[in-house]
């Protein structure tokens, strides 16, 4: 099944975010109305030197096997969390083919991404990321090596482009051609980074080309989208309809953005904050049952990003800043105005 395949309407996408995309926000946002999930940014090279994968032929089950790796653990979900699709990130073609496999065949997502598009400096420090786009060549043989390597949907994130926007135009086609059923575009530069506003008119135009091509590519935006609506517009500029919207950042506290029947109610709203304090622990209770009171120390800024903006968030969010167990959550939320 190609999950990328748009039907009566845009696919709305929860793009993948270190350090946020864990299973219990994907969970909350497929809630929502989100109809694909990103994991957080997987190592391939992790996966690829991870000793630990041998204790499968001495009959280790693999979900015995995922809960000594850490890295390993960042990949377990739910089946309330499907469709979703595990992203990986690296430089090495051989060490993507491995990945991509042993994913698909033993956690058995719905799709595999590439990242091409990070611009943390610590990820484009290792030429990973974003720092593919300076090496075309390169990131189209991992596409082509991943491809042959995997049965299910293949995604590649990118922006568009290292310096210029018009690389995309160059570079999409590309990897197209290499086998990726899906393109997800972020519409900033690398040189960007999350400056400026982003731009659709190319990813528009990446679009068009697509349609005109031999093999079909879903092409999905990404960038500054703020509501539902928005999402919406975005996806059917003019003459042109993308097969998605992927958002990110603006899901952070927010994860109602996805669902269209929640699409104009401003936060604030008389009756909306029970709706938000039912969401807080609905969100914490899903991280404390995964993760314990490690889980909920890392919800913390997930508390702050619900609080933000509400009245007395100030105080509020000096608390949450706090939070080490699941009733320090409820005592923060009964305090919500």
């Amino acid at each position: 099944m190609n999950i990328w395949a748009r039907e009566d309407k845009p696919l709305l996408v929860l793009a993948p975010m270190a350090g946020y995309t864990d299973s219990a926000f994907r969970e909350i946002c497929r809630g929502f109305g989100a109809d694909i999930v990103m994991t957080e940014l997987i190592s391939a090279d992790a996966i690829y030197h991870n000793n630990k994968l041998k204790a499968i032929s001495s009959k280790l089950k693999i979900e015995e096997l995922i809960n000594l790796d850490k890295t390993l653990q960042m990949m377990k979900f739910s089946k309330k969390e499907r469709p979703i699709v595990v992203q990986l990130f690296g430089k090495y073609p051989e060490k993507f083919a491995f990945a991509a496999k042993w994913v698909a065949e033993n956690i058995k997502p719905d799709g595999i991404d590439i990242n091409m598009g990070c611009p943390a400096r610590k990820v484009v420090g290792s030429d990973h990321g974003a720092a593919l786009l300076k090496n075309h060549a390169l990131a189209c043989e991992i596409v082509k090596v991943v491809r042959e390597s995997i049965k299910i949907p293949l995604s590649v994130k990118s922006r568009l482009g290292w310096e210029s926007d018009d690389e995309i135009l160059d570079f999409a086609p590309k990897l197209v051609e290499a086998g990726a059923d899906a393109l997800i575009i972020h519409g900033r530069t690398y040189r960007d980074g999350f400056r400026n506003g982003a731009r659709w008119e190319n990813i528009y135009k990446v679009r068009r080309y697509t349609v005109n091509s031999k093999r079909y590519t879903a092409i999905v935006g990404n960038g500054d989208v703020g509501s539902y609506q928005e999402a919406m517009e975005r996806a059917e500029a003019g003459n042109i309809k993308l097969d998605g919207v992927a958002i990110g950042r603006k899901s952070f506290g927010n994860p109602m953005i996805f669902s269209e029947k929640l699409k104009a109610l401003p936060r604030r709203q008389a009756g909306n904050s029970q709706q938000l304090k039912a969401v807080v622990l609905r969100h914490a209770k899903l991280v404390y049952e995964r993760k314990s009171d490690h889980g909920i120390i890392e919800f913390r800024k997930h508390l702050l990003a619900y609080l933000k903006e509400f009245a007395g968030a100030k105080e509020l969010r000096g608390k949450a800043v706090l939070i080490e167990s699941f009733s320090d959550v409820e005592s923060i939320v009964k305090q919500i105005k």
